[in-house]
């Protein structure tokens, strides 16, 4: 009677054969992943800066101008936060860019831009 030896692991093939398969599936899913990560992106900035307009036209209402300035993570007391009273909840993903100035014959323009490091948004009241 011949003694028969079962092993307890994987060829080296099988091993390849797995390995093969997830290099596969990571190469399909990464893009994927990333678009799907940038829409996610795009639509958060453009609902802030939406947001964001909406806060600048109460401002304009009280005081007859839109309010310039910047805000990010680390800017806590900036103009924009403070005049408008408005403080995002984004966790500081997002920098927000305020212009305001004069067209035309009318006083008022506004160009917000809400970007991070993975998409960039921009709300636009031209007058």
């Amino acid at each position: 009677m011949r003694n028969i030896r079962h092993s307890k692991g994987f060829t080296i093939i099988e091993l390849l054969v797995v390995i093969g398969i997830l290099g596969v599936l990571t190469t399909i899913a990464l893009p994927a992943y990333r678009g799907y990560i940038d829409a996610s992106c795009l639509s958060t900035a453009n609902i802030n800066a939406n947001t964001l307009r909406a806060f600048e036209e109460n401002y304009l209402i009280e005081n007859g101008s839109y309010l310039s300035g910047t805000h990010n993570k680390t800017d806590t007391t900036s103009a924009l936060t403070t005049g408008l009273h408005w403080n995002p909840d984004d966790d500081g993903r997002y920098k927000y860019v305020v212009a305001a100035g004069s067209t035309g014959s009318l006083t008022t323009s506004l160009k917000i831009t809400v970007s991070s490091a993975n998409c960039t948004a921009d709300a636009i009241d031209g007058n």
